[in-house]
């Protein structure tokens, strides 16, 4: 009886784990405009991680809290310009897949990229990867097998 609470209790030690993680995402803040570095390919060795949970209301959004981090790239006139912050609104990527960004083509020579991402902090660097979600997964499987197989 003693392993099988063990088990529940290794089991939701890393649920929270990879929950508290989505919660209470950190995301990069920057401007490619005012630090080079922010663009890509991605520097953060001068960039700061911003706790997004430390961010205040915007006063066209109350009582909605950043919940992912984005990363806006677009070209203006030939120019690229790259921003990383929290974000407030939307889903993680398309459809829930962080691999895909909306992409947007303007008049006047502009183009948008707009990636959204809540899968581990930092993900609004160059690439997105979904290590908290498949952790749950794998943790998730493992209890099971474990939780039956004892039964």
């Amino acid at each position: 009886m003693a392993s099988v609470m063990t088990q529940n209790i290794l089991f939701i030690s890393i649920t929270f784990c990879c929950l508290s993680s989505v919660l209470a995402i950190k995301c990069w803040d920057c401007r490619s405009d005012a630090d080079p570095k922010c663009a890509d390919p991605f520097d953060n060795s001068t960039v700061p991680i911003t706790d997004c949970r430390t961010l205040g209301n915007l006063d066209h959004l109350p009582g909605v809290r950043p919940t992912m981090c984005r990363k806006i790239r677009q070209k203006v006139n030939g120019e690229w310009r790259y921003f990383r912050s929290c974000a407030y609104m939307g889903e993680p990527g398309i459809q829930g897949d962080e691999r895909f960004c909306l992409m947007r083509t303007g008049t006047y020579n502009i183009f948008m990229e707009y990636c959204t991402c809540n899968s581990k902090d930092g993900c609004n660097s160059a690439g997105s990867l979904k290590g908290n979600i498949l952790l749950g997964v794998f943790a998730t499987c493992l209890w099971s097998v474990v939780h039956f197989a004892i039964y």
